[in-house]
């Protein structure tokens, strides 16, 4: 955890170096200022938790400078030094924001209680903000449960509850559905932080522009249309874990700063000439093999090895076939409160034929088919013949529907009932179509963003070569 990051302003330099000595001594990161000028650079330049300020300096005064840093976005607390015994010039300071007062000499354990105290009502301001912007973040699905049977699971999952107990980078690879994003949850949950949420990125879902802003938040007039100040993914995961799902899509610029601060737990807004600080967790997840990126360049060696502390590896579906069962019995109970039909249930038949298949698309392609079967059978045994995969497949050992022996005839049309995904492969090119070639129309039509339409469009074959 880092420090408690505490400034000593003070015009008598002899006392200014004895208590920022002693504060550092007693486990804090204490500097010092001479002046209330130097005090507001220095605040400028680094975020402090706590600042201790004398209120009679030459100059600018300590209740000048308190005016000043209670303008300043998230400022730090800030308790007064005063040699006035009276209650009324501290009473004026805690009127203009000031956290308490101390009366000169105070004892080492009296200001060490009284920052701790002011420490910790920051990190509660700085956790109400964060919860709310973690509010709009998107939580886990909430058929994501971590559910397996297999040796192979068994062991996984007992590494991941020892990365749970430390509080080291952990990269989480394996194929897309797997079910990276469920192990990420486990270890936030088994860990030390998992009193506040955990905040979710994916990495290739934002566009290259915004990445900056988006991890690092900007500052009000940043660049054009930054009307407001924006707290990034990094503030809201203060005290807590950040989980950038899609590593390997990290820009190469963005790479270079997300290193900067893993390497030194500090960032600074866009905008902003000030440093912050955030005590935040890294878990990250790939579907891409990054030691191979890093051998070609696309992705930095620093950076991979200052992630891949720790590694963990989820095997696909088709190597744990064990955990088949016990996945289907997780989603059923989902579906049959989904689509209120409780008596809602698989055939043997439909049980032995889900667990030879070899799920490329892994847990989520088995649960997205389950899906599909509960919403549209119209008995509540789903047989094994009211299954199809999204690539199609039906079950009769596993072949393609569409499938057919090389010495028939090819199929005349509609002499194979359409499967869903070609049915919504010509739903969006017809309604492309009609939208004269606008994929943005198209997109608000179809009621997807952009982003999808385009990916649809490259898997048809009817996207612009890039």
């Amino acid at each position: 955890m880092k420090k408690i990051g505490v400034l000593v302003v003070d015009d008598d330099p002899l006392l200014r170096k004895l208590v920022t000595d002693q504060l550092s001594r007693s486990g804090f990161e204490a500097s010092s200022a001479a002046s209330g000028e130097e005090a507001l650079a220095s605040l400028q330049a680094t975020d402090y938790d706590v600042v201790l300020l004398d209120i009679r300096m030459d100059g600018m005064t300590g209740l000048d400078t308190l005016r000043e840093i209670r303008k300043t976005d998230d400022a730090p607390e800030v308790i007064m030094l005063t040699a006035d015994t009276s209650l009324g010039t501290g009473l004026e300071a805690m009127r203009l924001g000031a956290y308490d007062y101390l009366t000169k000499p105070s004892t080492l354990d009296e200001m060490e209680a009284v920052i701790r105290k002011a420490d910790e009502k920051r990190r509660l301001v700085r956790q109400n903000a964060n919860l709310r912007a973690a509010v709009r973040q998107p939580q886990a699905d909430d058929t994501a449960a971590l559910v397996y049977r297999s040796e192979a699971m068994r062991a996984l999952v007992q590494m991941a509850e020892q990365a749970a107990r430390l509080d080291s980078t952990v990269v989480i690879t394996g194929e897309s559905g797997t079910g990276k994003d469920v192990l990420a949850s486990f270890i936030h949950a088994q860990s030390a932080r998992a009193s506040e949420p955990m905040i979710r990125v994916n990495c290739g879902a934002l566009p290259e522009q915004l990445f900056e802003s988006e991890f690092f938040g900007h500052e009000k007039g940043a660049f054009t249309g930054a009307t407001v100040l924006k707290r990034g993914l990094i503030e809201a995961a203060e005290g807590s874990t950040l989980f950038l799902d899609e590593i390997g899509e990290l820009p190469a610029p963005m790479q270079v700063k997300l290193l900067h601060f893993l390497e030194n737990g500090r960032f600074r807004r866009v905008g902003s000439t000030r440093d912050r600080a955030a005590d935040v967790r890294i878990i990250a997840a790939t579907n891409r093999r990054l030691a191979e990126d890093v051998q070609q360049g696309r992705f930095r060696a620093d950076l991979f090895y200052r992630l891949n502390v720790i590694s963990l590896h989820v095997p696909p579906l088709r190597e744990r076939r064990e955990d088949i069962p016990a996945l289907i019995d997780n989603f059923l109970p989902l579906y049959r409160e989904r689509f209120k039909r409780p008596a809602l249930s698989l055939s043997d038949d439909a049980r032995r034929r889900l667990s030879e298949h070899d799920w490329r698309g892994n847990v989520r392609e088995l649960r997205n088919t389950l899906e599909r079967a509960a919403a549209l059978s119209t008995s509540d045994v789903i047989e094994a013949d009211q299954i199809v995969g999204e690539g199609g497949w039906g079950l009769e050992a596993g072949e393609q529907t569409q499938a057919v022996s090389s010495d028939s005839q090819p199929p005349t049309p509609n002499a194979y009932p359409l499967r869903l995904d070609d049915i919504e492969r010509q739903h969006i090119l017809r309604v492309l179509e009609e939208s004269n070639g606008n994929r943005e129309r198209a997109a608000a039509i179809l009621g997807i963003s952009s982003r999808t339409l385009y990916r649809k469009l490259r898997e048809y074959g009817a996207g612009d070569d890039e």
